[in-house]
């Protein structure tokens, strides 16, 4: 079977990603070079390049680990689950909030990025559309909102949620539980159903 141009192409923009996944979570973002990343993956420096510059590859690795995080998420995210709105909120974004718990200094990284308004990112596109109507399914599971309600509010619980994470990661030493307590106090706020 010949490997034509563009499954070459694929390919290999796999592995540079692969390779900037692995050398950003082992090394962190500000000491790893587009070098170390063609490097890693066997390519040139301008083969990286042509996939992205390093803030790019940051958000493709950290877009592909949400998406990932987002697809393995267990049934236990279910809306219907947990007892009150706020427990299925958090229920929701645990594999997010542990994620960003688990490396503080290239989640810090990747929302300055982020924030630097310089690259797109599925967190703000395909991604906040999926949560947003889980977040409504959450807040709606046992009709003390309206669904007209609650999209309005999904939208508020959403970027509430997107503030929280991004605030505790430019902190200089994060708390893992502040992180939890202020998300948990964000949603009673938005959400104040007891249900």
């Amino acid at each position: 079977m010949t490997i034509t141009r563009q499954q070459l192409k694929k390919e290999t923009h796999s592995r540079v990603i692969e390779a900037a996944t692995r050398l950003f979570t082992e090394r962190g973002f500000e000491t790893t070079t587009v070098r170390d990343i063609a490097t890693s993956a066997a390519v040139s420096p301008g083969t990286v390049i042509s996939v992205g510059d390093k803030n790019a590859l940051l958000i493709k690795v950290y877009d592909n680990l949400i998406a990932g995080k987002h697809a393995q998420r267990s049934d236990a995210a279910d809306a219907s689950i947990s007892s009150t709105c706020v427990d299925r909120l958090e229920a929701l974004v645990a594999p997010f909030v542990v994620m960003f718990m688990d490396n503080p200094a290239l989640s810090r990284s990747y929302a300055s990025v982020l924030v630097s308004g310089t690259q797109n990112s599925a967190l703000f596109t395909e991604l906040a559309d999926k949560l947003i109507v889980e977040f409504a399914t959450a807040i709606s599971a046992h009709g003390c909102i309206s669904p007209n309600e609650a999209h309005a509010k999904s939208r508020a619980l959403y970027f509430a949620y997107v503030g929280t994470l991004f605030t505790w990661s430019a902190l200089a030493n994060p708390d893992a539980s502040a992180l939890q307590s202020n998300l948990r106090s964000t949603f009673a706020s938005i959400c104040t159903c007891k249900e």
